[in-house]
């Protein structure tokens, strides 16, 4: 975070002594005061100097001029240069702003005097810096090994683009303990609190309700409510994810901004949804955004399975550091001992790069560790046999931990269990030492470079490595570590604000029967936080190990049978928001077998209707879902009061789960009885989820008309309960409804209605229906092009989000206009695979022959209409696929002259004339009234062939549907020709002429075939 203005003379002498390149005690020795004099002026705990103090130290910082005057006038207590400006800033009325609100302690401490043989790789960065301050948002990954180098070449960039007027934030994750977001989390709440309020206001006025989530204080500060939540969990988490880019961006108005991530190795995947999101949003905006992972530490991470995407999606820049190279080697080392080596010290230098294979890191702790042995300047230093560099740091901590007091090595201990930051208060606490004691000890592990203090942060510490953390606490036997982090859970528990995964992670640690309670209360506290904070796949890992602890410590009381299966309802529930579906359904049914046996009702009733999650509008058959349904409504009458609405949402979802496995008709009966219960019962919110079930369950094409009641309806409780995602809901649905109905206008104003929704409230599932709109319209319209563009940008937004369609939405999409484009041969064997898979869905089997008949495979597809027969389509269920049935069919029983089928398919679509033929909003097959047109055709009734063609016609060209009123064109001058009247051929010519124009215009070469095929 930047340096506050109000931390005066304490802020200026820290940040004047890391310019130095001096620690406390460093800078003490040369002032001649005493290091406690320089760290109670840095804690602010004196805030003025003596004079003496104050010129002595102003001599050792080597301070001159107007610099040294402003020096020892901060040190009376005068204020310094940026509270004077600030004053006069505020005096003059000016708004406040945010330039100084970069990170630059961090900027300070990551900063390294000993930069040596990195400038190919800085340069990178600084072309990365350009490209993103000319509006581009660009993601560089670096990579290395500990000690490497990362932070130090990325805080190089970050002076730079601080001097040249960039923002820079920093956050970092932590290992061992997950926490959502942390990074993210860390960097804005920083830049927070040392931003003025007035911006603060000015950015997030409007984005409140959704950062309260992560910052609920910031929210606080600035007066804004968190925001209402919604069901789904993507429209919640892109809600959160579109409100911190819109922060971002904000900023980026004012400064391009600089934000690093460090030790993304450990980030969690909401956190790298959060990155992909950021680095693929569409408006421009100057973000940098420097990531730094160690590329050893990998395996088995979050970061190892998304590596491959972010380095393809968007603008990636890697960046990996190796070792640093002989020359660079010795001029590091010569710098750090302070004088140019001779002979004896280059074979010495040869064996320390041998050795450390140039991690710089490791270099200079070995070079400090000889130069204190006297090695420098005798004979060349040899290891008794090769080490891994993890072995020889730990030679060198156990050698400077052998230099320091019992006491002093038992503080470090005591820090290492705590983890890699820690405070002076908890570190005394656990000790059982007074606070002064505790600081002499920590100056003492200081000194020995254990540790060091954080600048900005009075009463703070960190080791100055994790792997002399790592070291330290594995010197500790089991038994000590378990005591030691149960006392650090035990004093922490006391301290307000403390985070449940914190003490998750130390009682967990210390578990044990009988102790084990307060782990598992803490994991399920931190799995239910990170579920609040939208990070369902932080909350998995906490759940699951909450259930670890309890089957591996719980005593076995009946209550905790009851625990066990509430947390694998929260688990599932998790996996749910998580899109891990398979892992969701397995453990609803484990609490379902759970709560059978243990003859719980209730929470046997939760299991069954969590299984399968939000339903989609056509659902694969499932057994499992169906018994725990059956089940469920016959314990929901044990339920009391709530056994009435437990009973109508049982029936509703049972009916929808039918969808595709039982006759209309017992869909349709089971679906009028949840209904008529659902408004018995006068709980408006079970009607609407009553009545989004019916429409999923039916949605067949007789069921229109009562589809655009249920959407009023259900628009109307939106209204009622102010809930904008049932409007999206009841929105959804009239769509669709008005689509079929063939109210073409209609359905464009409520398409428009639902997308402004749908981005006023964030929500993508909306936004993906209204992009599937876009789609299916440039498609309708002949605007090939843009749909191929806005079909491919679905199809990626799809695969980010996980959905269980997004295979299977592109084809349906695409597959009507790639027909008429002729590339039906390109489909054929997609949808006999689907026959094969899916034998009892004859929406396949007629794709299939209308693929086989259209790529010129008529006597296969003439075999498969003759294996079927017509019987089948009447059998065929009205259902959500039923018009691809009779389209599919329809195509081949036109090409291949079969009458029989022709008749039969007449009938069944005969009661629709006047509607479109569609799959929701997926795709248009062109209005009801052509493919009765062709039928009539086939089976010789041209009459009604000529006056289904003709409304069919009209009905395309009011859509300003090209390619379908060409289609029509071509079949009706087939009609017209048949018929023979005189009046009818000069008219067959010019629609046959019409249709081809358009064909070769539009590229329609399946309508230059037939035009072949039939003359």
């Amino acid at each position: 975070m930047a340096m506050q203005p109000a931390l005066g003379f304490a802020g200026l002498l820290r940040r004047l002594r890391v310019r130095a390149e001096l620690t406390q005690e460093e800078l003490a020795t040369a002032a001649s005061v005493s290091a406690r004099a320089v760290s109670d002026l840095e804690r602010g705990i004196n805030r003025t100097a003596r004079r003496d103090t104050a010129e002595l130290l102003a001599e050792a910082l080597n301070l001159t001029g107007a610099e040294r005057q402003e020096f020892l006038a901060a040190a009376r207590g005068m204020p310094t240069q940026a509270q004077r400006a600030a004053q006069a800033r505020a005096e003059a009325g000016e708004r406040a702003d945010d330039a100084d609100a970069s990170n630059s302690v961090w900027m300070e401490s990551a900063a390294s005097g000993n930069f040596v043989n990195r400038d190919r790789e800085l340069d990178a960065l600084r072309e990365s810096w350009s490209s993103a301050r000319a509006g581009r948002r660009v993601l560089a990954l670096v990579s290395g090994e500990p000690g490497i180098g990362k932070s130090a070449l990325t805080a190089q960039l970050a002076h730079g683009a601080r001097a040249g007027g960039g923002l820079v934030l920093y956050g970092r994750w932590v290992e061992g303990v997950p926490a959502a977001y942390r990074a993210f989390r860390e960097a804005l709440a920083d830049y927070a609190r040392a931003c003025p309020e007035e911006p603060l206001r000015r950015d997030l006025g409007d984005l409140g309700g959704e950062i309260a989530l992560l910052f609920p204080g910031l929210a606080q500060r600035i007066g804004a409510a968190a925001a209402p939540a919604v069901s789904a969990a993507e429209a919640e988490r892109f809600r959160l994810f579109e409100s911190l880019d819109t922060w971002l961006a904000r900023m980026g108005a004012r400064h391009p901004v600089l934000l690093v991530l460090d030790d993304l190795q450990w980030a969690d995947r909401p956190s790298l949804h959060l990155l992909s999101h950021l680095m693929q949003a569409r408006r421009s905006s100057p973000l940098l955004v420097v990531a730094m992972y160690r590329d050893r530490e990998l395996a088995g991470s979050e970061l190892e399975a998304v590596l491959p995407s972010l380095a393809r999606d968007i603008d990636c820049r890697p960046v990996a550091l190796r070792g640093l190279g002989h020359e660079a080697v010795t001029e590091l080392l010569e710098a750090t001992v302070g004088r140019k080596f001779g002979e004896p010290e280059s074979r010495t230098v040869a064996e320390l790069e041998r050795e450390t294979a140039g991690n710089p890191f490791f270099l200079l702790e070995m070079a400090r560790h000889l130069s204190e042995r006297g090695v420098f300047g005798r004979e060349a230093v040899r290891f008794s046999e090769p080490a891994e560099i993890p072995d020889s740091v730990r030679g060198m901590v156990r050698s400077r931990l052998g230099r320091v007091s019992d006491r002093c090595a038992e503080v470090a201990a005591i820090a290492s269990v705590i983890g890699e930051r820690f405070d002076t208060d908890l570190v005394a606490s656990v000790a059982a030492l007074d606070d002064a004691a505790t600081v002499d000890l920590l100056d003492e592990a200081a000194r020995a470079g254990l540790i060091t203090e954080v600048d900005d942060e009075p009463d703070l510490w960190w080791f100055r490595h994790a792997l002399t953390r790592r070291v330290i606490a594995e010197e500790l036997s089991r038994n000590r570590r378990i005591r030691l982090h149960q006392r650090i859970g035990e004093i922490l528990e006391s301290r307000p604000g403390v985070s449940p995964a914190e003490l998750a992670h130390h009682f967990g640690a210390a578990a044990s029967r009988g102790t084990a309670e307060k782990a598992i209360r803490y994991e399920r506290l931190a799995g239910q936080r990170a579920m609040g904070e939208v990070a369902a796949e932080v909350a998995v890992p906490h759940f699951r190990s909450a259930l670890d602890l309890l089957d591996r410590f719980g005593p076995g009381k009946p209550e905790d049978q009851s625990l066990r299966i509430e947390l694998l309802l929260e688990l599932a529930g998790a996996h749910d928001r998580a899109g891990e579906y398979v892992a969701r359904d397995e453990r609803f049914t484990e609490a379902a077998d759970a709560a059978r046996r243990l003859g719980n009702d209730e929470l046997f009733l939760r299991a069954a209707l969590g299984y399968g999650g939000i339903l989609p509008a056509t659902v694969t058959p499932d057994r499992r879902a169906q018994a725990l349904l059956a089940e469920a409504l016959v314990q929901a009458g044990e339920l009391g009061e709530q056994a009435g609405r437990a009973t109508a949402t049982i029936l509703a979802r049972l009916a929808h789960w039918l969808h595709n496995e039982r006759p209309y008709a017992e869909r349709l009966q089971i679906s009028d009885r949840s209904v008529a219960m659902a408004r018995g019962l006068g709980d408006r919110r079970t009607l609407a989820t009553v009545l989004l079930h019916r429409c999923w369950a039916l949605d067949g094409p007789g069921d229109v008309d009562d589809a655009l009641r249920v959407a009023g309806e259900i628009l109307g409780i939106g209204e009622e309960l102010a809930d904008p995602e049932l409007r999206l809901e009841g929105l959804r649905i009239r769509l669709a409804a008005q689509f079929e109905k063939a109210r073409h206008p209609a359905a464009m104003a409520t398409a428009r209605e639902m997308k402004n929704l749908a981005e006023q409230v964030r929500h993508p599932e909306f936004i993906r229906l209204a992009a599937m709109w876009d789609v299916t319209a440039a498609n309708t319209e002949g605007r090939f092009a843009d749909a191929a563009r806005l079909g491919g940008d679905l199809a990626r937004q799809l695969q980010r989000i996980g959905h269980p369609q997004a295979q299977l939405i592109p084809v349906a999409q695409a597959f009507p206009q790639g027909v008429l484009q002729g590339r039906a041969a390109h489909y054929a064997s997609l949808f006999e695979g689907l026959s094969a898979a899916e034998p009892a869905n004859i929406a396949w089997p007629a794709i299939t022959a209308w693929c086989l008949a259209e790529s010129g495979a008529r006597d296969r597809a003439a075999a498969l209409l003759h294996r079927m027969e017509p019987a089948a389509a009447q059998e065929a269920d009205h259902n959500y696929l039923w018009w691809a049935v009779i389209v599919g069919f329809a195509n081949a029983a036109d090409l291949t002259a079969d009458q029989q089928w022709a008749r039969v398919l007449y009938d069944l679509a005969a009661p629709y004339a006047g509607h479109n033929a569609t799959l929701g909003v997926a795709s248009f097959l062109g209005a009801a009234d052509h493919w009765l047109g062709v039928l009539a055709g086939t089976a010789g009734r041209l009459p009604e062939a000529d006056a289904h063609l003709e409304a069919a016609l009209a009905r395309h060209r009011a859509m300003g549907s090209r390619p379908l009123a060409a289609l029509t064109e071509a079949a009706y001058s087939r009609v017209l020709s048949a018929r023979g009247h005189p009046a009818d051929t000069e008219r067959a010519r010019l629609l046959a002429e019409s249709a081809l124009r358009t064909a070769d215009e539009l590229g329609l070469a399946a309508i230059r075939d037939r035009h072949r095929l039939f003359g």
